[in-house]
Order: C-alpha cells, then sequence, then structure tokens
C-alpha cells in the first residue's frame, strides 16, 4: 500500500520530535531570514480546510490543483490551517505559556447589514482591533510563580509580535510598545488591545480589507501565513473579517500553529482556491438554510461527498439578542466624567445557577478606573453589581509615562435582574505638551489647542456562563467554524447571548489638555517666580542674621 505524502510528513515529524528537544528552537525575533522559502520548505504536517457558505453555487475540481466556484450572491469563505514547524524562527517558548492567540477583528467597524452565517458572533462581541493574548497552564501556582510565567509570556509575545521598546518616544503616546504594555486579565492571561476605525482602515462597501497589514510587517512570518489562496476577478482577494492566530507547544518541543480567516466574497462568476503546498486540504460548501444540500471535497477527489450537519446549526443561538446596553456620559468634558451603564435583559436561563449578566468596559491608557473608588461604592451600594478590574492603578503619572495600553472593567450581575443602572467613575491622566498625535480611540483626534475630543470604545455586554458548562462541537468542521471571542476564554466565560448596543449609546469624552502657545511665557514666569523666592529665601536668612 502506498502511503500518502502527509502520513509520510507526519511520521517524519514524529521522528524528528523526538531527536530534537525543545532548546532547539531559536530566540531570535520574528523578521524572515534570507532564505526563508528553504526554512519553511522543511518537515512540516499541515492540514486546511476551505469552508464556503453562502448562495447556490456551482462548483468544479482539478484534482491535485484546487477548486473553482461561482456564486449568484455574497458568500462568506472560511479558512483553516494548522501546521506544526521544527525551525521556524521563533522565540523560545516559556515553559508555562500554554497558548498564545493573535485576533484581528474588523466586527465592530462593519456597517453593512449583510446577513451573517450561524458560525459568526454578533458585531457587539469583539472590539474592532487587535488582540494579543497568552495564557499560562492551569498548573502554575498563584502568586511569585505566576507573575514570573506572566513576566515571561510578555517578553515572547513582545518579540513574537516584533513590538521593541526602543519604539518608545518622550512626546508619543501611541508607539509605547513592548513586554510592559500588556495588563494581566482572569487568573492566568494577559492582554493588549489596539483600537482600530473603519476610516483608519479605509473600510469602505467596495473595498478589500488585508487586517494582517494593520499589524504586522511584510517581512513578518504571520503576514504570509495568514494568506489563503483565494483569487476573485483575477486578483487575489482579501476582505478580513476576522483572523486569529492560535499558537501552542507540542508536547515534544514543536510549534504548532493554527490560523482561522474569516472573510468575504462578493458575487462572481469565477472564484478559485489554490490549496497550499504539503498540506492536506479540502472544502466544504454549507447551505444557507438546513433544506439546502452541503458537501464535502477534498483535494484528491473528483466527487463531492454529502455533508450532514446537526439539527441545532442552523437555529439562531448569539444572534438573537438579549436585550440592550446603553452607556452615556456625564461631566464629559471634565478631568473626572462618569459612565452611566444601563442594561436591560430578558435573557431567563433557569436551568443554571453560575450563568451571570456581564458587562465589559474598556478604557485607552489616558483614562483610569480607580478600584478603589469602585470598591467603595460597592459597599455602598451605588455601583449596582460586581466587578473586576485589569488594568495598571497608577494615580499620578502622565499618560505618556503609563506602559500599559488601557485597562479593562467587567460589571456583573444575577441574570434573574431584568436590569440594572450604575455609575462608573473614570479620571483622566493629565498630558504632557505637546499633544498633537492621534488620540489612542476609534475616532479620537486632535481638535483644538486646548482639549482633544475621544470617542471610548462601545461596551461589550453579554448573558455568560463558565466556560466548562459548553461543550465543544464534535464535528471537526464545525470545530473549525468555532470562534473564540477575544478575552471571553482568558475570563473563563462563555457568550450564550449577547445584548445590543442602544443607539443612545454617547461614549464621547473631551479631555483638557496642556496649551503650548504660552509655553515659552510660562517657563519664563516659572523662572522669573523660583528666583523671585530664591531672593526673598535669601533676604529674610539675612534679615535674621542681622537681628
Amino acid at each position: 500500500m502506498v502511503r500518502p505524502a502527509s502520513s509520510i510528513a507526519a511520521h517524519m515529524l514524529l521522528a524528528l520530535a523526538l531527536l530534537q528537544p525543545a532548546h532547539t528552537l531559536s530566540n531570535s525575533n520574528m523578521q524572515r531570514p534570507e532564505g526563508a522559502e528553504q526554512l519553511l520548505s522543511g518537515p512540516t504536517f499541515a492540514t486546511e480546510e476551505h469552508v464556503v457558505f453562502g448562495q447556490e453555487v456551482s462548483m468544479t475540481s482539478s484534482a491535485g490543483s484546487g477548486w473553482s466556484f461561482e456564486s449568484d450572491g455574497s458568500s462568506w469563505h472560511v479558512w483553516t490551517h494548522t501546521s506544526i514547524f521544527d525551525r521556524v524562527d521563533l522565540p523560545l517558548w516559556p515553559e508555562a505559556m500554554k497558548e498564545a492567540r493573535i485576533i484581528l477583528s474588523s466586527s465592530m467597524c462593519r456597517t453593512d447589514s449583510s446577513p451573517m452565517p450561524p458560525f459568526v458572533p454578533p458585531r457587539e462581541l469583539e472590539h474592532c482591533g487587535s488582540h494579543v493574548l497568552a495564557t499560562a497552564h492551569n498548573d502554575v501556582p498563584h502568586g511569585l510563580h505566576m507573575a514570573v510565567a506572566q513576566t515571561q509570556m510578555r517578553e515572547w509575545l513582545a518579540q513574537f509580535m516584533g513590538w521593541s521598546q526602543s519604539t518608545q518616544t518622550g512626546d508619543s503616546l501611541s508607539a509605547t510598545l513592548g513586554p510592559k504594555a500588556f495588563i494581566s486579565v482572569g487568573n492566568s492571561s494577559i492582554y493588549h488591545f489596539t483600537p482600530l476605525s473603519a476610516r483608519a482602515m479605509g473600510l469602505r462597501p467596495d473595498s478589500r480589507l488585508d487586517l494582517t497589514a494593520h499589524v504586522f510587517g511584510p517581512q513578518h512570518y504571520l503576514h504570509e501565513l495568514i494568506a489563503p489562496k483565494v483569487m476573485c476577478r483575477g486578483k487575489q482577494w482579501l476582505d478580513n473579517y476576522r483572523v486569529e492566530a492560535q499558537l501552542q507547544r507540542t508536547t515534544h518541543g514543536f510549534v504548532s500553529i493554527r490560523v482561522q480567516v474569516i472573510s468575504t466574497l462578493p458575487a462572481a462568476p469565477s472564484v478559485s482556491i489554490e490549496p497550499q503546498d504539503h498540506a492536506d486540504s479540502r472544502i466544504a460548501w454549507i447551505g444557507p438554510t438546513k433544506n439546502a444540500a452541503s458537501f464535502m471535497l477534498a483535494a484528491n477527489q473528483s466527487m463531492p461527498e454529502s455533508l450532514h450537519l446537526p439539527n441545532d446549526f442552523y437555529a439562531p443561538t448569539l444572534d438573537q439578542h438579549a436585550g440592550d446596553v446603553s452607556i452615556r456620559t456625564t461631566g464629559f468634558s471634565s478631568f473626572h466624567p462618569n459612565l452611566l451603564v444601563t442594561a436591560n435583559s430578558h435573557a431567563f436561563l433557569p436551568e443554571s445557577n453560575t450563568c451571570r449578566l456581564s458587562t465589559l468596559l474598556v478604557l485607552p491608557r489616558t483614562y483610569f478606573f480607580d478600584p478603589y473608588q469602585l470598591r467603595q461604592q460597592h459597599d455602598d451600594g451605588l455601583l449596582g453589581a460586581r466587578f473586576q478590574h485589569y488594568g495598571l492603578t497608577e494615580l499620578e503619572k502622565p499618560a505618556e509615562a503609563v506602559a500599559t495600553w488601557g485597562s479593562v472593567l467587567v460589571l456583573s450581575q444575577d441574570i434573574r435582574e431584568s436590569q440594572f443602572n450604575a455609575t462608573v467613575p473614570i479620571h483622566a491622566r493629565y498630558r504632557l505638551p505637546p499633544v498633537h498625535e492621534q488620540m489612542v480611540g476609534y475616532h479620537g483626534e486632535p481638535t483644538g489647542d486646548t482639549h482633544v475630543d475621544l470617542t471610548l470604545p462601545p461596551p461589550i455586554s453579554a448573558v455568560v456562563c463558565p466556560a466548562g458548562d459548553l461543550p465543544l462541537p464534535a464535528n471537526d468542521i464545525l470545530r473549525n467554524l468555532h470562534v473564540r471571542l477575544a478575552l471571553f476564554d482568558e475570563l473563563g466565560l462563555v457568550p450564550v447571548k449577547s445584548l445590543q448596543i442602544a443607539p443612545d449609546t454617547d461614549m464621547l469624552l473631551r479631555m483638557p489638555v496642556p496649551s503650548t502657545s504660552h509655553t515659552s511665557l510660562i517657563q519664563l514666569s516659572t523662572l522669573g517666580l523660583l528666583f523671585a523666592g530664591a531672593i526673598f529665601v535669601i533676604h529674610s536668612a539675612r534679615s535674621k542674621a542681622i537681628k
């Protein structure tokens, strides 16, 4: 019997795993060296799967060279690619790190009303931007051991992302990246978030979006790795809705990289998909309704196989909103504004005593939550919910001197309470002049000499249950369609119902900033006052000495 190439590659991989320990991985940065093509062509075992979801399609297959299809309506394309590398120039994997995740999401930046397939969560559950996370193993003890593990994970992720502390400058806030930029979240994770805006990405209904171009440089490994070969209208088609890369270390010291790319495709007479080299590849088409036929086709097959989906695949879940959440700002132009949070939920899960209604609030480094003040408000019955605060508590430093990207506040209450209201105080960090760069926010940018306008990321609110309460799909194709939302996993939560962001939500803040127009006058006045004060002290001392 002739063994397929993938099986031979798998056996070669296992043999090499026994001979090469984990420390053979290098500790350099993620820039592709010369001869990287030969480097990547070494022993790897890769699988990939293309799933097309949408209108009726006509598909043809060329054995070993890919597939082509045409569709009379727009469709969704999900590409999952798993590779195990033994010689990729990765930083040395920390022993305590369980996994790392890089998520690039355009969900909240999308304004089109095109229908979404069942496996895509609602836009309200993931902020538009880049999410970089890592989690330690469950057996790492809390305290000093966990602190050391998180420090190692920060160093690894900063090196993997190509971040460097040398990018920091004294008068720039947006370029502050490095190991210290992460915050600790949950019990054993670290998190970094960079918001993106539709305007910054040039996102328009007729445009294609390459999310990786906004995060990775052209020489980064993932920039090329996260690139399914899909051609539409004679061009490489990249309209990324969401991209996620999951990295884990195997038991033999190799690194497994799993990529999930969710893209949209327009109605087109010809769309071609080319399988990756040296990979087990297959394509599946899932009909738009449960009555439509679905099939699967491997790269070396000429006839499709029928694909059977569970009855509840098309059942609406997260897309049925469990209510709405609204936030409005008061005192929006002061240094100490308030966020008025109102959540209305009609979801009730009597069979579960562990599910709760949670609302996630995110602040950039220019503002902060005071956990001591929040604790006092909670004790006084003014907060209306339990809370968890994640981020640096630094009350005195200016925003430019704070290394972390921002902070996260999680408010939670019993789901049997249909409504809760909370007043969340926040505080602005003072700025060092000159303040002229684009602010950290969705639409914030300098507006005038005395203030800047900033729109905070909107709230995320959902009915959540503990992570172990809901099983993953048994079907491997459905597992590849499963979307692990940013931050929920790291907090140990599974969203089962989302709350819609109410139209009256207003997250605008106007931060007072120092004006540079009178800097010279202020500096001269300060020197003059200091000189006058010194003369006064000397004169007083001499007068007392004479007496």
